[in-house]
């Protein structure tokens, strides 16, 4: 472990080379990877140069065609809708509402709804800046513009613009208008003229260092094919994919130089893609001899990038680094079989985002029911056999192999839905038969348990977090709260293994003091640092505990100014790790983002983070299903102190390491809950330490009673 992080010390920053020629951004909205490869020339660019990607789609509270194309273009989250965008061209009427409405001067494109764009922006879960591209290049003396719409029969599409306009909402040149031409055989009766769009990406390729082109067709295909049969989407299908391949093939043969950059991707995916799970859109990028798969620093995974890194990166290939961004440049990393990669890559992902919300609702309502029974069963114990208490002491150590299990089942690389579930079940079972065979007594099983699952997390997040990435009870890159790390769910399972098998093991005499310190100190280390676990919340979360637990083994009494030093501690621990991440390492977590956005927007930043994390945490508190393991497991524990009379007293005046590990873990899934977005899910995963081995030991000492 300590080698890696000396490794992950000594990798700097990715370089980055100086501009050579223009960007060229081609928006085909509306297509899925497979869609984006029936485009010929594509294809076969791609076998010669070029690097995909998959690419995160969300905006702030949510998914929308709008919200993309607005999060591509300013480089953060954004919050809008369809209804704030009013793009209007260089007519004189049109121009005149747009001075009244902002009393500046117009340009050719102005988003007349600029006024509630910036309202609206504020009312979003991230600090954003609306028009952040389009202001940057403008401030650095870069022209940019905008060609083409996606106008169908009922409204006008110009979403392109959001991309392109800087904070007043202008967009210095551009054609939006004179672009499409009718025809019958196309969806709404509206097909882009082709030459028209050739000759017009000329014109502004020729007047600006960037320009965006909106194909439109694509968009409209998608949008109309609830009216279709499939032999008229067939045959609408074929012709726009051939004229947009005519038309890339045009841009990337005989416009662009061989020193520009090109991107070819969808803001949005096909619907029918987004229902059925397929919710990462495509992204190419031509770029000299460069070739293999996307990468960024956003998400630190090969393949997948999110929206608001298009923006940085065409930054970036200025040489310009905005603090406005989010996002983070793009990088080519060489990957044999890149497509198939991607390929295959995304049907997993698709498949962990398919069978994740089942999987853990099912497995969270088994261990509540499970509790409670086992619970009701302890209260009637007079009237209950020993072979039952038996029985249901097994189940609640069976449930303690299953996290460790859904982290190491994507080593498998198993994508069906069916068979996860199986190999979760299967792997758990045979696991659980090891341990009951080879461990004779039940605390020895939970500490087994405690320092499986502890264990296990950390070796996998020290070396890169590949499994942590794909497990279901992790994360996912088309929720995107988080693509790197120690996951929030994994966060409370890794604190209340570490306190429950440290307890443990000093229970049993196995190790001192120190070294149960030396253990909780690496743990916090691993889950902080942010090239590994990255989990500020997490960090804050197992400082507080961690160190209450340490003050605990050497019996120093917790009083005022006790809880001042832990509170010193936990500032003095995420400070650290701030400094080392924003002047050492440069990898810009999380937390580094958080403190330079607090440096640059002052207190306003820190309120908008604690209302994320309130707003946030409220939302589960109604919504998920974690919220209901917690509240019960701590309704369970807290009867269990006074009824049956004095079991848990008991107990713990037996095993007084044990209560103290427990102690630090009930204060560790509150603070959990307070710091952390979805606080809620890191409470419940670590109380379940406290909840399980309670009320294994309370069967057993039941068991033991009615023995003697």
């Amino acid at each position: 472990m300590c080698i890696a992080m000396l490794f992950s010390l000594a990798s700097g920053n990715s370089a980055y080379a100086a501009p050579k020629g223009k960007v060229i951004v081609i928006v085909a909205n509306r297509m899925g990877m497979q869609q984006l490869l029936e485009i010929q020339v594509l294809k076969s660019e791609l076998e010669k140069r070029g690097y995909a990607g998959l690419m995160n789609i969300r905006g702030s509270k949510g998914t929308s065609d709008v919200r993309s194309y607005a999060s591509i273009g300013w480089g953060s989250r954004a919050y809008l809708d369809a209804e704030d965008v009013d793009i209007r061209t260089k007519d004189l009427l049109e121009q005149d509402v747009f001075k009244r409405r902002t009393a500046m001067e117009p340009m050719d494109i102005n988003n007349i709804g600029i006024n509630t764009i910036k309202a609206k922006a504020l009312e979003g879960e991230y600090s954003v800046f609306p028009g952040m591209l389009g202001e940057e290049l403008k401030n650095n003396g870069l022209g940019i513009s905008v060609v083409g719409n996606a106008d169908t029969d009922m409204e006008k599409v110009r979403y392109s613009a959001l991309m392109a306009m800087d904070k007043d909402g202008n967009v210095p040149s551009g054609e939006i208008e004179d672009i499409n031409k009718p025809d019958s055989r196309m969806p709404f009766g509206i097909a882009t003229d082709y030459e028209k769009l050739k000759k017009y990406t000329q014109e502004y390729y020729e007047k600006s260092e960037v320009t965006i082109v909106e194909l439109g067709d694509t968009y409209r295909l998608d949008a109309y094919r609830p009216y279709l049969n499939d032999k008229a989407y067939g045959i609408m299908q074929k012709n726009i994919y051939k004229s947009a391949n005519d038309y890339i093939g045009y841009v990337l043969g005989s416009l662009a130089s061989e020193n520009d950059r090109v991107y070819v991707l969808a803001p949005h995916t096909r619907l029918a893609d987004y229902k059925n799970y397929q919710r990462l859109a495509p992204i190419m990028i031509f770029d000299g001899e460069e070739s293999g798969i996307a990468y960024s620093d956003t998400t630190r995974r090969e393949g997948v990038i999110g929206n608001i890194d298009v923006a940085a990166d065409i930054l970036d290939y200025f040489g310009i680094r905005s603090e406005l961004a989010s996002g983070k440049p793009i990088e080519a990393k060489p990957k044999a079989a890149a497509l198939s990669y991607l390929e295959k890559e995304y049907a997993k992902i698709a498949s962990t985002y398919q069978v994740r919300i089942p999987a853990l609702y099912t497995y969270a309502v088994f261990e509540m029911l499970l509790w409670i029974s086992v619970f009701i069963c302890i209260m009637k114990k007079d009237r209950v056999k020993s072979k039952y208490f038996n029985i249901l002491s097994k189940s609640l150590q069976f449930t303690g192999v299953v996290p460790f299990v859904m982290l190491i089942e994507p080593a498998f690389g198993i994508v069906s839905k069916a068979w996860t579930v199986a190999f979760i079940l299967a792997v758990s079972a045979v696991i659980y038969f090891v341990m009951r065979r080879t461990l004779k007594t039940d605390l020895d099983r939970l500490i087994f348990l405690s320092v499986l699952n502890g264990a296990g997390i950390l070796c996998d997040a020290v070396l890169g977090q590949e499994m942590i990435k794909r497990s279901i009870l992790g994360y996912d890159s088309i929720i995107g709260a988080r693509y790197y790390g120690i996951g929030n769910e994994y966060m409370g399972i890794l604190i209340g293994a570490a306190l429950l098998g440290v307890s443990g093991l000093l229970q049993k005499g196995k190790i001192k003091k120190s070294a149960a310190a030396a253990i909780l100190v690496v743990t916090m280390a691993i889950l902080g640092f942010p090239k590994i676990g990255a989990n500020v919340g997490g960090l804050i979360t197992a400082a507080t505990c961690f160190l209450l637990f340490v003050l605990k083994a050497y019996d120093v009494k917790i009083d005022f100014k006790r809880i001042i030093l832990i509170g010193c501690f936990v500032v003095g621990v995420v400070v650290a790790m701030a400094l080392l991440d924003i002047y050492v390492l440069g990898s810009k977590s999380h937390l580094a983002g958080a403190i330079q956005s607090i440096g640059e927007g002052g207190p306003q930043v820190i309120v908008q983070i604690i209302q994320r994390k309130i707003e946030m945490n409220y939302r589960l508190i109604g919504a998920s299903i974690w919220s209901k393991v917690f509240i019960i497991a701590l309704l369970i524990v807290g009867i269990l102190f006074y009824r049956p009379f004095g079991i848990l007293k008991t107990i713990c005046s037996e095993n007084p390491w044990l209560a103290k590990g427990w102690i630090s873990i009930i204060v560790g899934s509150f603070v959990g809950f307070v710091v952390n977005d979805s606080g809620v899910v890191a409470a419940a995963t670590s109380i379940s330490f406290v909840i399980i081995s309670a009320l294994v030991l309370s069967m057993n000492k039941i068991v033991s009673e009615k023995t003697s």
